[in-house]
């Protein structure tokens, strides 16, 4: 069971279920039969939650069915097919899933299965409005924020690349038409956000709530009408999808905090260095990706003066940026592996054709 390996920990703010048996009477005529929509680790620690909470109560939940998208061709020569967590897990627990990739595979299955509620969690596919009028309570979502902030699809990297001091988790009804415009039926504390936290930590750290949140919903039945949605002060803000260039440095803009906190969000962040020709013109543009940065306010051995310069101290790679330093011990050069500095820094004058003893890192540049 997966509620053996979850971590819970209440001063975090959400209210918490001490145990996971109903006592309470309830207003549902039947068990519901729950269509789950998920494909991440988010939306797992939800879907493992509630099958605890079913196990325990077959007179609330009847059935589970997980939803998810198809299985993806990777490898060389596209001869694996990979899954997301959620269909692993799924079939690991023996559980029934359906595989839909589009608005037109969801309706399909309002043809063939019954199903009472709706539950998506990070499934990244707007339920059909008419699939929610089949289900006799319509739709529920957990979203890693609180509404109505950072609506969309990156909430947890938005709250990390502003460097919020907080986040938190809200339980939704499935709108018809729109993500993340339904009426708030729960929502957690604020849940603040330490130093240490990365994209990693906050999925699990929100996850972990959102999914008592969930229970939490189901054991008290918040999803019927009327709903008493909560009030908050939180304004409205897009938390929009994150593209390839939303990792890029700009050195003359990005304070050595924000670098870190994009890292933080991402989980590697990019910039570029030059190529040059053998005549020693401009050729291209080679993507540098860093995986691991340190904050440096000030260091009396660098010598750099405009961002994006760079130095080697005791085998690491210092950066300028507009407030000080980032520090990295490795990197990877675009077409090569990922090295170490003091492996990198010989074959400068091979690959890139500079005479240069210190790198300069830039934006993207074409001739």
């Amino acid at each position: 069971m997966l509620l053996s390996v979850l971590k819970v920990v209440p001063k975090q703010g959400a209210t918490l279920i001490p145990r996971l048996m109903s006592t309470k009477t309830s207003s549902i005529e039947q068990p519901l039969r729950i269509a789950y929509f998920g494909s991440d680790r988010f939306s797992l620690l939800s879907l493992g939650k509630l099958l605890d909470y079913q196990k325990l109560n077959p007179n609330r939940i009847l059935s589970i069915d997980v939803i998810t998208r198809s299985k993806k061709k990777s490898g060389r020569k596209l001869k694996n097919l990979t899954d997301v967590p959620i269909g692993h897990y799924a079939e690991d627990h023996s559980m029934v899933i359906h595989r839909a990739d589009t608005a037109s595979d969801i309706l399909g299955l309002s043809e063939s299965q019954q199903y009472d509620l709706a539950i998506a969690v990070s499934y990244g596919i707007l339920i059909p409005a008419k699939f929610l009028k089949s289900l006799r309570y319509g739709g529920l979502n957990v979203h890693p924020s609180l509404l109505p902030k950072y609506s969309g699809s990156s909430p947890i990297q938005y709250a990390l690349m502003n460097d919020d001091l907080f986040s938190g988790v809200t339980v939704q009804t499935l709108h018809p038409t729109k993500f993340d415009r339904g009426d708030i039926v729960s929502q957690s504390d604020e849940i603040p956000i330490s130093n240490d936290d990365n994209y990693t930590s906050m999925e699990e750290k929100l996850g972990n709530i959102g999914a008592d949140l969930l229970v939490k919903t189901i054991e008290n039945e918040l999803f019927l009408p009327p709903i008493d949605s909560p009030r908050n002060n939180y304004p409205h803000s897009l938390a929009s999808k994150m593209s390839s260039s939303s990792s890029e440095i700009n050195w003359s803009l990005t304070t050595s905090r924000q670098i870190k906190r994009l890292l933080d969000a991402l989980g590697s962040v990019h910039t570029y260095v030059s190529k040059y020709s053998k005549s020693g013109s401009f050729e291209e543009s080679l993507k540098v990706i860093l995986y691991d940065i340190e904050e440096v306010s000030s260091c009396n051995d660098l010598s750099m003066k405009l961002p994006g310069d760079s130095e080697v101290v005791d085998g690491k790679l210092f950066i300028k940026t507009i407030d000080g330093y980032i520090s990295t011990p490795k990197l990877k050069l675009q077409y090569c592996n990922e090295e170490s500095i003091p492996e990198f820094i010989p074959r400068i004058p091979k690959r890139l054709r500079s005479t240069e003893k210190n790198l300069k890192f830039h934006a993207f540049e074409t001739i």
